[in-house]
């Protein structure tokens, strides 16, 4: 329903919010007064009614809300703890979650140190009847599905952080388009790198769906370019700092005309390491298109070390994953539903 037209001056009454929420003035009463139950439902567009007039005791609606919230329990399986960009997501989940009014939340978030299915798929079903929504990022691998499986058959539902599961799973994802983002970076590192030297590509593993699809379509948004420009193997960083350090200046000392580096997995932190000596020495260095911004790759941008941050809004994310959880929880449905962000791109300018 519409809202009532309030002459100026005169005061929004109860009798107003109940003909713009289409309850009675008896429902509205009944929640104003906290006397009786009334639907959660019915609560919520009082109270949207409410705030859209301006009603003077929208507080007390508000506080009925707060009340009348159900408990959702839910569960996160990051990767590395060590990692800043799962630390900030760690914390823009609980922020997230705090500031729900839908339902109270209880959020329990663990990290993944080890890369091995089996561990991962272990730690998922051992989560069955602990907590009510559970959103993991992991490797698409066939001991994590099956797990997935069989723990949304004991009723718990399943999000992909991140980086998208099979659809075999059935489980949720919220995230940017992976693809997207790698032609995103394809595009930066076309207008970036000068010269004719080659380009690179690194990624941490590719049993990450996200790493794999962004390579894949880096590589393709380049192949369609006609440009004469070589694009080298792929090269790992197994997700590990001293590995990537090593493996950066091994690439960068086989291939010194090296014009594009595109990192697209974890390790960024020895990638940006290696290069820093390179800008120290005053040697030539790759144009850098890389992921996520942190305090590493934000100093990086800064100093010109990287020139371009591919990233997923951790904040949007959060809010975006714990709603999505609460929902598949309170009012079940399709939860294999995607929920696709906008890529957040940083520049020097930008930041």
């Amino acid at each position: 329903m519409s809202d009532p037209v309030i002459p100026p001056g005169r005061r929004v009454t109860m009798e107003d919010v109940a003909r713009a929420a289409g309850v009675s003035l008896s429902t509205v009463d009944r929640v104003m007064s906290l006397r009786a139950n009334v639907r959660a439902d019915t609560a919520q567009r009082i109270a949207e009614a409410a705030a859209s007039l301006g009603f003077y005791g929208r507080n007390v609606i508000e506080q009925r809300l707060l009340q009348n919230r159900p408990t959702v329990r839910v569960g996160f399986l990051l990767q590395k703890r060590g990692m800043a960009f799962y630390q900030g997501l760690a914390k823009a989940l609980g922020d997230a979650a705090a500031a729900s009014v839908r339902a109270q939340v209880r959020v329990m978030i663990d990290y993944i140190d080890a890369q091995d299915p089996t561990v991962i798929a272990e730690r998922i079903l051992a989560l069955r009847g602990e907590v009510d929504a559970l959103g993991v990022i992991a490797t698409d691998h066939v001991a994590v599905r099956e797990a997935i499986v069989q723990a949304r058959a004991d009723d718990m539902a399943v999000f992909a952080l991140v980086s998208e599961l099979s659809a075999t799973t059935g489980a949720g994802y919220v995230g940017v388009d992976n693809r997207q983002m790698g032609r995103t970076a394809g595009w930066f590192m076309s207008h970036l790198a000068s010269g004719t030297g080659p380009l690179a590509v690194m990624v941490g593993t590719q049993r990450f769906q996200c790493q794999e699809l962004c390579e894949m379509s880096f590589r393709s948004f380049l192949a369609a370019q006609a440009q004469d420009r070589e694009l080298l193997a792929t090269r790992l960083t197994l997700e590990d700092e001293s590995f990537a350090y090593a493996s950066t200046l091994d690439l960068l000392s086989s291939e010194p005309d090296l014009a594009g580096l595109y990192v697209a997995g974890g390790g960024i932190e020895g990638v940006i390491k290696a290069l820093s000596e390179l800008k120290a020495r005053h040697a030539r260095r790759p144009a850098v298109v890389c992921h996520d911004l942190t305090p590493v790759t934000r100093s990086a941008l800064c100093d010109g070390v990287v020139q371009v941050v591919l990233s997923h809004p951790v904040t949007a994310l959060a809010q975006a994953a714990i709603g999505a959880m609460i929902e598949a929880v309170i009012a079940p449905s399709d939860m294999s539903v995607r929920h696709t962000l906008s890529i957040q791109i940083d520049v020097p300018e930008s930041i």
